[in-house]
């Protein structure tokens, strides 16, 4: 029977094989930002097609949201740990496609395969915490692997822009298979006796929650220079509702649903998923928006994009472990507002910025948004996982990141679709051959990115409103993780 201390050193030990898991598949979420130029040109979109860019970031959203909720449950079912080892392998795999793509439709597949193994990695891993640490520690922990994901998020931008310009853009996802294959095996070695909850698994819900967040993607994504007919994207939409309606009267009336929908009754818990909608969207217009602002206002490299977004993602984990430890002790209600208060203010500072930047304008709003975007990401896992059953834990964390990813699906899409709308309508009202034509469609530029800011204000404001409703939640003792108020 293996001692107490020999337990503790395993758990440690399987906490940090899933804390780096983590932290690859964040890397890559992220990287994307600084290789998409090379990916554009290397598969032929043209200027006037630029909308259709959007698809490599959608296509792994899409397939992150696909995979989110089937892999919570998987997980739940089939043990947490091999789960955790297959979506590695998953994600391995994907990224060989990715790195082998021929043409631009093979890249949004093989984006949105890979997403699939990325989509399963952190709803599992914080399952993985609550299970392996004692109650008292768990918020922390919690920190701990969303500092992980941040980290990586952090190298991201820096890493692919790197890689690119000593080796192409293919070897950013080539080197994603040495770096995640020895995780991938020393996760078997530690999990491979470990076992779930028997259980049926929810295909057919699977297959109707795919095709309504399929068909409402494509809604969202529309050509800016000849737009669609309002009445066909109504008609679109209405499919995504009937599709959405269908799934939820689905797991209304199945056995073994995919999701127990009455957990979205329970006060915390809907207010948790609310608000990490919002803040996917608000997060994922800095992500787009600020190195797009510094290649295309400023007419900086997409490394030098990469430099500054760094600003914002730098402080992300220090938020996140910060809003670990001041949930333990504040509570959960006031570092999860306060997180979205400083979001909002990043945006507000970000609504200044102009062809002329200073140092100090570009740095301190990156600085606080990154702080604040970190600050809520604890306190809204501790609020959902405390409220459902053992059994449910990996299930209700991936709704929860579920949540979020749709908010930055909306927001990508709303982005590329509507602020490129915007800008063109815009620039259209610039007379060609004015001696003043590029000033005035730098102009424009800015104005569209000041009311893209000015949104994401808007956003994240709500997103504080919708936090306090998550209650105070503090830690009391080691049996009673925590009184919800």
């Amino acid at each position: 029977m293996p001692s107490a201390a020999s337990s503790r050193d395993s758990s440690i030990a399987l906490l940090v094989v899933v804390a780096l898991g983590v932290f690859v598949a964040a890397d890559d979420q992220t990287s994307i930002v600084t290789v998409l130029p090379s990916i554009i040109r290397d598969v032929g979109i043209t200027v006037d097609d630029f909308y259709r860019s959007s698809w490599v970031v959608n296509g792994y959203l899409l397939g992150y949201l696909v995979a989110l909720p089937l892999l919570g449950r998987v997980a739940d079912v089939f043990g947490r740990g091999r789960v955790f080892v297959v979506t590695l392998l998953i994600f391995i795999l994907g990224s060989m496609l990715v790195a082998t793509a021929p043409s631009f439709g093979w890249l949004v597949v093989a984006r949105a395969f890979q997403a699939v193994g990325g989509g399963g990695v952190v709803p599992v891993a914080m399952a993985i915490v609550v299970d392996e640490l004692p109650p008292s520690r768990r918020a922390l922990g919690l920190g701990a692997i969303a500092a992980a994901s941040e980290a990586g998020a952090l190298l991201g931008p820096l890493w692919g822009g790197a890689i690119t310009d000593l080796a192409g853009w293919r070897w950013v996802f080539w080197v994603n298979l040495p770096m995640t294959a020895p995780i991938a095996l020393l996760g078997w070695r530690l999990t491979r006796h470990s076992g779930g909850h028997p259980g049926r698994i929810d295909w057919s819900g699977a297959m109707l929650l795919a095709a309504a967040l399929g068909v409402f993607t494509f809604a969202l994504v529309d050509d800016p220079l000849a737009p669609r007919p309002l009445v066909l994207t109504v008609l679109i939409l209405l499919v995504g509702v009937a599709l959405g309606a269908l799934f939820v009267r689905h797991e209304l009336r199945t056995p073994v649903p995919m999701v127990r929908l009455s957990m979205f009754t329970i006060r915390p818990i809907a207010a948790a998923n609310l608000a990490s909608l919002l803040l996917g969207g608000g997060l994922i217009v800095a992500l787009i928006s600020v190195p797009l602002f510094v290649n295309l206002v400023l007419a900086g490299s997409p490394l030098n994009g990469g430099w500054t977004l760094m600003r914002l993602t730098a402080t992300v984990p220090v938020g996140a472990l910060a809003g670990g430890w001041l949930a333990g002790r504040l509570g959960l209600r006031l570092p999860a507002v306060i997180g979205m208060l400083l979001a909002a203010a990043c945006f507000f500072g970000l609504q200044a910025w102009d062809r002329d930047l200073p140092e100090a304008l570009r740095t301190l709003p990156l600085l606080v948004g990154g702080l604040g975007f970190g600050l809520v990401i604890a306190p809204l896992g501790a609020a959902v996982l405390h409220q459902v059953e053992e059994s449910e834990r990996a299930t209700a964390a991936a709704w929860l990141t579920m949540s979020r990813v749709i908010g930055m699906l909306a927001g990508a899409a709303l982005l590329t679709s509507q602020g490129l709308g915007r800008f063109y309508a815009k620039a259209g009202n610039v007379e060609f051959g004015s001696p003043e034509f590029n000033a005035l469609v730098e102009q424009a530029q800015v104005s569209t990115f000041r009311e893209v800011f000015v949104a994401g204000i808007v956003v994240m404001l709500g997103a504080a409103i919708t936090a306090w409703f998550i209650g105070r939640g503090k830690i009391v003792h080691d049996e009673q993780w925590w009184t919800l108020g």
